[in-house]
């Protein structure tokens, strides 16, 4: 069965809900934040892949790129220069700094900050993603 990568981001919220009530607080905000950004990562990715035809993102030729930067520089580079595929593209970069943050800064002020902000820029672009996939249907 293929995962649905969205549910990463239903995790990320529930972490983020539950980290007030546990020992483990800052763990479970991390994971938020990174759970949220992979959710979006791929949903992306999959989206350039799948409905762009994207060949460099196939299986086969994945290897050669970033992913993580090729996908955000694709949506805010796209060829269409479509504003929501651009919003879409910065909104993952922004993302994944936060993601890169919370994965290795041993330090981080601010995190439940950070994670409100990384749930809101996951939901943007699920909602972005959608209305793009329902335009290409259009």
């Amino acid at each position: 069965m293929k995962f649905d990568w969205s549910e990463y981001l239903n995790l990320a919220t529930e972490l983020a809900a539950l980290s007030s009530d546990s020992d483990d607080v800052e763990a479970k905000l991390r994971s938020a934040i990174s759970r949220a950004y992979y959710a979006v990562f791929c949903l992306s990715r999959n989206y350039l892949r799948d409905i762009e035809k994207d060949p460099r993102l196939s299986r086969k030729n994945s290897s050669n790129i970033n992913e993580h930067q090729y996908v955000a520089e694709e949506f805010i580079f796209h060829k269409s220069k479509n504003k929501e595929m651009i919003k879409t593209g910065e909104n993952l970069s922004r993302l994944r700094e936060l993601r890169n943050k919370a994965d290795y800064a041993d330090t981080i002020f601010n995190l439940q900050k950070d994670v409100n902000y990384a749930l809101k820029l996951a939901q943007n672009i699920i909602s972005a993603l959608n209305s793009l996939k329902q335009d290409t249907r259009s």
